[in-house]
């Protein structure tokens, strides 16, 4: 991810490559957000060699400007607040990725799995359109019927294209409805009032038998 959040560094556009052996596309969205930017394109090339091409612009809120300058350049005081929630590891918890320029052992805060950031319902109808598989299934079937007498084979075959197409239309908008709902359900990334997480504080005292132990080693 830090090779990738090298690329959000307030540029007007971004359409580049990028490489997904650690994320995905929710956490493409997620670096987005930090660095104030908005995911335009997310086109996967191959699952196997996990290399995705990336369309990003600058998202024109105050403060994705804000958040973007802070994650480049970190305040990570006590008690000093913090447009995105930061901490070291908690316990249990997913592994923290550490941004370019940050101090090794922190990072923010990655959102719970249902507040993860999620396409626009622009982008969902556009990606999982029902129509378009509906048009090849009958494409494919009117093909199936012309080819029928002169090669049956490849009639045949065609044919078992088109009603896989056709019978794959009605789970498909499911699909799609499902995704749309969500969308329209979508949660902030944090809890409100979670936006400051305090720094770890100093380790706990050693207990008395231990101290008194290393003491007697001396």
């Amino acid at each position: 991810m830090s090779r990738t959040a090298l690329l959000l560094d307030g540029r007007p556009s971004v359409d580049q490559p990028v490489n997904l052996f650690s994320f995905g596309e929710a956490e493409m969205r997620w670096l987005c957000w930090l660095y104030g930017y908005r995911l335009q394109g997310f086109k996967q090339f191959s699952d196997r060699f996990g290399s995705a091409r990336v369309r990003a612009v600058p998202d024109p809120d105050p403060r994705a400007a804000v958040r973007a300058d802070w994650m480049r350049r970190p305040d990570l005081r006590p008690g000093v607040p913090s447009p995105v929630p930061w901490g070291p590891p908690q316990p249990g918890g997913p592994v923290v990725w550490t941004p370019p320029g940050w101090p090794p052992g922190v990072g923010p805060v990655r959102p719970a799995p249902d507040r993860m950031p999620l396409p626009s319902e622009a982008e969902i109808a556009a990606r999982h359109n029902p129509r378009a598989l509906l048009g090849l299934g009958i494409a494919l079937g009117v093909a199936a019927l012309a080819l029928a007498w002169s090669l049956p084979v490849p009639g045949g075959i065609l044919a078992v294209l088109a009603a896989s197409c056709l019978l794959g239309v009605r789970p498909y908008t499911r699909y799609r409805d499902r995704l749309l709902a969500r969308a329209a359900e979508r949660r902030p990334l944090y809890p409100e009032g979670g936006t400051t997480v305090s720094p770890p504080g100093p380790p706990p005292a050693p207990r008395a038998g231990e101290h008194s132990d290393r003491e007697e080693t001396r």
